[in-house]
């Protein structure tokens, strides 16, 4: 009994190794199948597909193609590997393919277009790949890696990458350009570090290897993913042109301090910009006030109210020609005499520029006018007592043009050279006085001596007019080449000069 139970418990083992073996090697085969079914190799082919409609991409099936929506990101995607891509996609029932191959050797693939009957079909094929979409974008990314890469190297300004510590991470080839020609590492073109999100914007300047002057650049910094992005742009020639306009306007501010002239310039937008001290010393303003940089018409109102200019007939039209001036700018020019009733007298000058800038100038002109008010009264003086002499007396001068004469000689001769639209020469002078006494021989005599400044001794002679008393013509030399033409009648003539006519 115990004998057959040990034989058929024994049976009972061998059978079950069995069935074990069996159901392991099925488990083995139905797990070789799904592994089989789920390889990418078994279920793809090299190659993708794409279904447009009207130009719009309505199925694909590769995952790289998740951003393209129609045919015309279609091209974009494939455009750096494929050339002569159509604009538009073919239409109708041509299923003629149209077909294009890639211009990199090193990934070759091939891409077909075929017009079917309501949509196009687009097949790119690549047989070194199961999924020719996805080595295609990565192609494309490096691509535009490649593309990002050179522009960045070809940059004509300096670019470097750090971290926060300021260790120079990447930088491109300007950027090792301008290492070697500074003291020190590129550390010296960092500028401050910005905070995120933010860019800082800094001028540095670095001095040069073996030279004395520094280079100037200005860094803009941003932050990137805990780095620091810093690109420098060289902008000494532009430090140097403020530093050469600085010292040009502190030059023009001393002269401008030396003048007694008053200087008020404004800008574009009518306010002052410049003034110097001798306008503050001319319109009384105070600096205060100026140096707020008053606009045009305030600047004027002040005045208006100090009583440093003449109240004008018309206020609002004189600014709105002051305004006018400013706007017409290409040759126009302001220029008035102020005379205030202090005594005082301003020359008032207005000189406008096209960018619509206008510069005023003022002068005390008093000393001026007061000269001249004086050599004015000993004018009327001399002439009202030449007036006042019965002798005819014209005076010709250098020039041969007659200056002037008295009222006894335009009632004579019947000349006024103050009247006459033109200068009356020597000839005309004679010839009005061979008219009025005439003797043409001793007039061109006269003429002759007048013109060749032959007056020493002085010429004489008596003329007459018809039928009437004898006059007593002399003509007497004058400082500078200028000749008096004096006609006096004889019974006024003294016994001396009698004396002389008579040899």
């Amino acid at each position: 009994m115990i004998g057959l139970s040990l034989w058929g418990l024994a049976g009972i083992l061998f059978a079950a190794s069995g069935i074990s073996l069996v159901i392991l090697w099925l488990t083995g085969r139905i797990f070789q199948a799904r592994s089989t079914l789920a390889s990418p190799n078994a279920l793809t082919k090299p190659e993708n597909a794409f279904l447009f409609q009207n130009g719009e991409l309505t199925d694909y099936d590769s995952p790289s193609a998740d951003h393209i929506h129609d045919w015309s990101d279609m091209r974009d995607w494939l455009g750096f590997r494929f050339r002569g891509l159509p604009e538009t996609l073919p239409e109708g029932v041509d299923d003629t393919p149209a077909h294009f191959t890639s211009t990199d050797p090193a990934a070759p693939a091939r891409l077909e277009i075929t017009p079917l009957h309501s949509a196009t079909r687009v097949l790119l094929t690549d047989d070194a790949l199961s999924d020719p979409g996805s080595r295609h974008e990565a192609l494309r990314h490096d691509d535009i890696l490649a593309h990002q890469t050179a522009a960045l190297n070809r940059a004509p300004y300096a670019i470097c990458k750090t971290d926060a510590e300021g260790n120079v991470l990447w930088q491109n080839a300007a950027c090792h350009a301008i290492h070697d020609e500074i003291e020190g590492d590129v550390k010296t073109l960092i500028g401050e570090f910005p905070a995120p999100g933010e860019t800082q914007t800094t001028r540095v300047s670095i001095t040069r290897k073996d030279r004395p002057d520094s280079l100037w650049y200005e860094v803009h910094s941003t932050e990137s993913h805990g780095s620091f992005i810093h690109y420098a742009i060289d902008i000494t020639r532009v430090v140097e042109a403020e530093a050469a306009q600085r010292q040009f306007v502190q030059t023009l501010t001393k002269t401008f301090a030396n003048l007694t002239t008053g200087l008020a310039m404004f800008d574009r937008k009518q306010q002052l910009v410049l003034f110097n001290p001798a306008l503050i010393d001319l319109t009384a303003l105070p600096a205060e006030f100026l140096s707020a940089r008053p606009d045009l018409v305030s600047f004027f109102d002040n005045l208006r109210d100090r009583k440093v200019m003449p109240e004008p007939k018309n206020y609002a039209d004189w600014r709105a020609q002051i305004t006018q001036m400013i706007k017409t700018a290409t040759d126009g020019l302001y220029l008035e005499t102020w005379a205030l009733p202090t005594g005082v007298t301003y020359r008032v000058t207005g000189r406008p520029h096209p960018d619509g800038a206008v510069a005023f100038l003022f002068e005390d002109i008093t000393a001026e006018i007061s000269l001249t008010r004086r050599f004015r009264a000993q004018l009327d003086i001399r002439q009202s007592v030449l007036d006042a002499l019965e002798e005819a007396v014209v005076v010709i001068g250098a020039n041969n043009v007659v200056m002037f004469c008295n009222q006894a000689s335009t009632k004579m001769l019947g000349v006024d050279p103050d009247t006459s639209f033109a200068d009356m020469g020597t000839r005309d002078l004679i010839a009005a006085c061979n008219t009025a006494f005439p003797d043409n021989d001793f007039w061109q005599n006269i003429r002759s001596h007048i013109i060749n400044k032959s007056l020493d001794p002085a010429p004489m002679g008596t003329v007459a007019k018809p039928g009437g008393d004898k006059m007593n013509c002399r003509v007497l030399p004058l400082a500078g080449g200028a000749a008096m033409l004096c006609i006096t009648a004889q019974s006024v003539q003294n016994p001396a000069e009698e004396s002389l006519l008579q040899m």
